[in-house]
């Protein structure tokens, strides 16, 4: 059991580390997005996906652990335990709890941030393809020798 629990807290560590690594990498990807660097943004978003694997890999590992005691893997439950099974460390396993958790929410809110960023450049875009495809409709076309061609007005044949 001494075994498990230090295994448990061991990975809430690697875990709270994961999210701050999740939210560097999220402010890495705001930038690219501000900059438009799209070579960089595929970059960012490899890596970004490789985070979220690792960050649901310890979460299941953290969920399975607490299910193993009976417990609700919820916030709440997690701090109860923390602060009644946990007493010769208690104070700082609180708060390797509560960094994670913050971590975790400014993860979200980055994430949100980023999504409304890419949301906008998309309306941006998918308007500007839109007033390009109405432009290219409604343009007269240029032949080889730079005049506009002029379709020929309609005549019905056999009228002169």
């Amino acid at each position: 059991m001494a075994q498990a629990r230090s295994a448990f807290i061991e990975g809430l560590r690697a875990e709270r580390d994961a999210f701050r690594e999740f939210c560097d990498t999220l402010q890495t990807e705001r930038a690219c997005l501000l900059r438009a660097d799209v070579d960089a943004l595929t970059q960012v978003t490899r890596q970004k996906s490789e985070r979220v694997d690792r960050l649901v890999e310890l979460r299941d590992t953290r969920t399975r652990y607490l299910e193993s005691l009976g417990l609700d893997p919820s916030s709440s439950d997690t701090e109860r335990w923390l602060a009644t099974h946990t007493v010769p460390d208690a104070a700082t396993l609180s708060q390797l709890w509560k960094e994670l958790v913050e971590f975790a929410r400014h993860a979200r809110d980055l994430n949100h941030a980023n999504g409304a960023l890419i949301t906008a450049r998309l309306n941006h875009n998918q308007a500007a393809l839109a007033a390009l495809h109405i432009a290219a409709q409604t343009q007269s076309l240029y032949g080889p020798d730079g005049q506009t061609d002029v379709l020929p007005e309609h005549r019905d044949l056999g009228l002169a």
